[in-house]
């Protein structure tokens, strides 16, 4: 499996005011992402999401299209996961500053409803930024130690029993997987470590 990139670093994971504008054709030639958590649904005509990125920095993030933009009940905002207090994971994105009339800056998802996703690459990662950001730092100890250890009282072995919801972490008795979805806080990051390995597998 692969590992997900550094979380730590600012060239990889970019906040809204160092990704490129729309009027910068100097685009950097290495990938990178934009991470932010959805604060707000603001949608009514234009689907419409007020995001905080991991400068606490905020922006929208809207659907458009040059020939027909998407009315907002194009967009399945909760099949999507695209809901408060989760996030959004969009690479290589591009910033349109903010003028006169408009004092937030966006970034704008351009198509139609049945290619935005798939020509964005917008994924959904269900998790405060906070939480996704610590799994991310995480991830060598998270999964990689939970393929050797039991994900509760760290014993060895072969016969560990996978999460069932995200296949990652793995427990050496019921008792300790139980302990581990409460006490232990995997309950809290079951869906984040699952994104990632579908994200980065």
């Amino acid at each position: 499996m692969m590992s997900p990139p550094d979380f730590t670093s600012p060239t990889i994971f970019k906040t809204f005011n160092s990704i490129p504008s729309t009027l910068d054709n100097n685009a950097p030639s290495e990938s990178y992402y934009l991470l932010a958590e959805i604060k707000e649904n603001l949608s009514l005509t234009r689907p419409t999401l007020i995001c905080s990125d991991l400068s606490s920095t905020s922006f929208a993030l809207t659907w458009s299209d040059l020939n027909a933009s998407p009315h907002a009940s194009d967009v399945d905002f909760k099949g999507s996961g695209l809901k408060k207090g989760n996030c959004i994971l969009l690479p290589n994105a591009k910033r349109t500053d903010s003028s006169d009339d408009v004092k937030q800056g966006k970034v704008v998802i351009s198509g139609g409803r049945d290619e935005w996703e798939a020509q964005s690459g917008l994924r959904v990662i269900p998790g405060k930024l906070e939480k996704v950001v610590e799994v991310g730092q995480d991830w060598e100890f998270v999964v990689v130690e939970g393929e050797k250890k039991c994900g509760n009282c760290g014993k060895e072995g072969e016969e560990l029993a996978r999460c069932t919801g995200c296949r990652g972490v793995g427990y050496c008795s019921k008792e300790c997987q139980v302990k581990g979805w409460t006490e232990g806080g995997h309950k809290s990051v079951c869906k984040i470590i699952k994104s990632f390995r579908e994200i980065w597998p």
